[in-house]
């Protein structure tokens, strides 16, 4: 095994339906992945050890990902993400790292998507989308 890997090769598909249908987002850029954060619960009491703060780990908030592609004016990615950001509806979202075997895969809502067309370099667009749970296939 290596000891480091390109990030080259990832791919984001959005699924679609109740037997989803996957469409791969085209032209996508550098990915950052969802960084899933553990909220903190307080359970001090009057006798907690040591007079200590104690807590428990809570639920997990899966976050955002925001994933920054070339941008094509109604190319099907421009034309597919503009249908779910105004139906709102609720897709799978399926991110595979350049080298892993498996997917991560998560149910999600289209929350910003944002173009811009300068005039001295190339349209860019963003799609932020808003993660609600991580899909855990089943083997």
């Amino acid at each position: 095994m290596p000891d480091g890997m390109l990030g080259y090769g990832a791919t984001v598909r959005i699924g679609r339906g109740a037997t989803p249908a996957f469409t791969e987002l085209e032209l996508i850029g550098d990915l950052t992945l969802p960084d899933e954060q553990v909220d903190e619960v307080e359970v001090t009491h009057m006798k907690s050890p040591g007079r200590r703060r104690q807590f428990i780990a809570g639920l997990i908030d899966s976050g955002e990902i925001t994933i920054p592609m070339n941008y094509i004016p109604d190319s099907p990615t421009d034309v597919l993400l503009r249908s779910i950001k105004a139906s709102g509806e609720e897709v799978i979202l399926e991110i595979t790292l350049a080298g892993a075997e498996d997917p991560e895969s998560f149910s999600a809502f289209l929350k910003g998507y944002g173009r811009s067309a300068p005039i001295g370099d190339k349209m860019t667009a963003e799609a932020t989308f808003r993660l609600s749970a991580q899909i855990v296939s089943g083997g």
